[in-house]
């Protein structure tokens, strides 16, 4: 078997002084940190930083976030209490699919994250799942007439089963 693509990534970026990549991200330490914040000249974050409290952020993110996302990505037209902050892409994407799986048939493409392809089985009360296997030599393309097969009359998001099916007529 081949090297999984994950672990040569990591083998060949590891001399990289800052790898932002995969799960990896080497930060500065804190006093480095400090120093660099020093030396831009920002006392009032060296001084934030010292006198911080340290509780969790509420769930769902701390209402000044949300406020500011409401603001500046919405123009106030969403409330900040309709804004839902997570602490990361996968507590986002494994939330969504728990959503989305709940009650229904789920159609997963593979291959994919693991807890989007995952988390659907995991929801209560989920009516299956289908996973399709994308290719290499279809250039990891989704096969429509495959996916036309896999839609049942409970896959989740009905309201666009209709255009869905009809898409997959127009690409077969």
């Amino acid at each position: 078997m081949n090297e999984p693509w994950s672990k040569q990534h990591k083998r060949e970026l590891k001399q990289c002084k800052f790898s932002l990549s995969n799960s990896f991200a080497q930060p500065l330490s804190m006093p480095e940190l400090v120093n660099k914040v020093k030396a831009s000249g920002d006392i009032g974050l060296i001084n934030l930083y010292h006198n911080h409290h340290l509780e969790y952020v509420p769930n769902g993110g701390s209402i000044d976030l949300r406020q500011d996302i409401a603001c500046v990505i919405y123009d106030n037209k969403l409330p900040a209490e309709n804004v839902l902050v997570f602490p990361g892409g996968q507590a986002a994407i494994q939330t969504a699919a728990l959503v989305f799986a709940s009650g229904g048939h789920s159609i997963v493409f593979t291959p994919g994250y693991q807890s989007t392809v995952d988390s659907p089985q995991w929801a209560v009360g989920n009516k299956g799942v289908t996973k399709l296997q994308r290719l290499p030599e279809n250039n990891w393309q989704v096969e429509p007439h495959k996916l036309k097969e896999a839609i049942r009359p409970n896959t989740k998001l009905q309201n666009c089963r209709k255009k869905l099916l009809a898409f997959v007529e127009n690409t077969a």
